[in-house]
């Protein structure tokens, strides 16, 4: 689709592909600026239920306005071929952030704190997003954290839990299993606590570069997941404080109710360690100054 024109939009390159979606670099001729199109794979164009999803995304996209979640322009259609305009973000995304550098604990700390902005926003206007991971968290030039793909996320009524399915296969659900809390891979009623538990693999994996409950194969994995506890990231990273393993401990414990209760509880600790390390390090060169 490289060159061809779009409605307004003129299709420049490729910013990436996914399991469900490709998504294209356009230049939006009527505003004079550069967007993001996200079209369904070809596999996937005439299938009603991922076009159904498509679709919940850019109604769930639309409900939301926060500066951490990618903001969508409009929803339309090409040759019968729904696709979402969103802004167009200039950065990389946290898999790739990841794996080009060893992160300290502030940085952890302030990622952890935009993504867990973007749940609260998120939770409080009743959508779990049910696919928080790396490769759908983009980390703008400067460090601005944007959550994207809304694609599996279910809108649930307040006190209430949305069901565990979603996918088209009975019993297996759709997602990264790496991430998933227990509840979603037992297919149980979820509520915003299974995005939390995903947040604290992503920390994990900030912090330490290893995933706390990766296996061999997507079976151990799973049982990992559900039976076993990691190796606390201190173990594997020293640098970081105990307070960041007690936060990241909390969030992946295996019961919804052991976790935080909300994302709203998660910023508050993790703005509170982030404030301590800062003042900490203003002390230390105070007192490196008198020494001197």
């Amino acid at each position: 689709m490289i060159g061809q024109t779009v409605s307004h939009y003129r299709i420049t390159g490729r910013l990436g592909v996914g399991g469900m979606g490709i998504v294209y670099d356009a230049e939006d001729s009527k505003l004079g600026r550069s967007v993001a199109l996200k079209f369904l794979t070809d596999e996937l164009a005439t299938d009603p239920d991922a076009t159904r999803r498509l679709r919940r995304e850019a109604q769930m996209l639309a409900q939301l306005n926060h500066p951490n979640i990618c903001t969508i322009y409009e929803i339309d259609e090409y040759n019968g071929r729904a696709f979402l305009v969103m802004e167009r973000l200039a950065g990389t995304n946290l898999k790739l952030h990841i794996a080009r550098k060893t992160l300290d604990t502030p940085e952890v700390l302030d990622i952890a704190i935009q993504i867990a902005g973007a749940l609260d926003r998120a939770h409080g206007s009743g959508i779990v997003h049910r696919d928080i991971k790396p490769g759908n968290i983009f980390v703008a030039e400067g460090g601005h954290v944007k959550v994207l793909d809304f694609g599996m996320a279910k809108a649930v009524a307040p006190d209430t839990a949305v069901s565990g399915d979603g996918s088209t296969i009975p019993g297996r659900p759709i997602g990264t299993a790496n991430y998933m809390a227990p509840e979603r891979i037992l297919q149980m009623p979820l509520d915003g606590r299974c995005d939390l538990f995903s947040l604290g693999v992503v920390m994990y994996e900030m912090a330490t570069g290893r995933l706390p409950f990766a296996g061999a194969t997507p079976a151990e994995t799973v049982g990992n997941i559900l039976d076993k506890d990691p190796q606390p990231l201190t173990a594997l990273a020293p640098r970081h404080p105990d307070a960041l393993n007690a936060i990241v401990t909390r969030l992946t414990a295996k019961l919804p109710d052991d976790r935080y209760a909300a994302a709203e509880d998660v910023l508050l600790d993790l703005r509170t360690l982030a404030d301590r390390i800062k003042a900490s390090g203003w002390r230390n060169k105070l007192l490196g100054r008198f020494r001197t």
